[in-house]
C-alpha cells in the first residue's frame, strides 16, 4: 500500500512500547526473532528497542518513536498495534482493529482511496 500510494500519502510506523519485554510478558517467539529487550526506562533505551525491532522485521518505512510516557499509544489506543489513517487536517480517517488479528488492509485502503478522492475534489 505504501508503494502504491507513495505519491499521495505519507506512511509511518510508530514504535510505542515493547509488547513482550524480557522483564514482563516474555515470549519465546521474540527471543527467536532477536527481539529480547527489557522495558524501556529511558528514551535512549526505547530508541534501542525500536532499532532492534526495525532490524529484526526489515522495516522499510520511516519510524517515529513514542514518548516514554506512551502519549501516542494512550491517545490512539495503539497497544499492541493498530493501523490508522490521519487526514491532512489531523482527523482520524480510519481506525483499524487491534492487531495483528484486527488488521483489515482492504478496509484501510478503501478508506484511504475515499479520503484521496475527497481531497482531490476540494482542490477544484
Amino acid at each position: 500500500m505504501r508503494e502504491k500510494y507513495a505519491e499521495h500519502a505519507d506512511f509511518y510506523t510508530i514504535y510505542i512500547r515493547e509488547a513482550h519485554p524480557v522483564d514482563g510478558w516474555r515470549m519465546e517467539s521474540n527471543d527467536r526473532a532477536g527481539v529480547a529487550v527489557p522495558k524501556a526506562r529511558s528514551l535512549s533505551e526505547r530508541f534501542d528497542a525500536a532499532a532492534t525491532f526495525c532490524s529484526s522485521r526489515d522495516v522499510s518505512m520511516p519510524v517515529l518513536i513514542d514518548t516514554l510516557d506512551d502519549e501516542v499509544s494512550e491517545t490512539y489506543s495503539g497497544f499492541p498495534d493498530r493501523l490508522y489513517i490521519i487526514d491532512r487536517d489531523g482527523r482520524v480517517g480510519y481506525k483499524g482493529g487491534r492487531g495483528p488479528m484486527g488488521f483489515d488492509p482492504e478496509g484501510m485502503e478503501r478508506s484511504l482511496v475515499l479520503l484521496l478522492i475527497e481531497d482531490s475534489l476540494r482542490s477544484f
